[in-house]
């Protein structure tokens, strides 16, 4: 079975980003309508189907924007 994935953009509690990550059949998503600017299915349909598959997975990465980064680099030299 092949799998596809698709990532969105959030931020926590704390106002960190990072990305949302989830896995599913690329079968799945062929079938499945698509966000209307974006090209790619809802997150809602994603987080669903990356829970009814198996071999679905969804895990969280961080972000690397300029803000990320700089706020990372602040709490670096602030710890040391």
């Amino acid at each position: 079975m092949y799998m596809e994935w698709a990532r969105f953009h959030k931020a926590d509690a704390n106002g960190r980003h990072y990305f949302q990550t989830y896995s599913y059949p690329q079968v799945w998503a062929a079938a499945t309508p698509k966000e209307p600017g974006t090209g790619r299915i809802s997150e809602a349909a994603a987080l669903a189907y990356s829970l009814i598959c198996a071999a679905g997975w969804q895990w969280r990465t961080p972000c690397h924007c300029v803000e990320c980064t700089v706020t990372a680099k602040s709490a670096q030299r602030s710890t040391a």
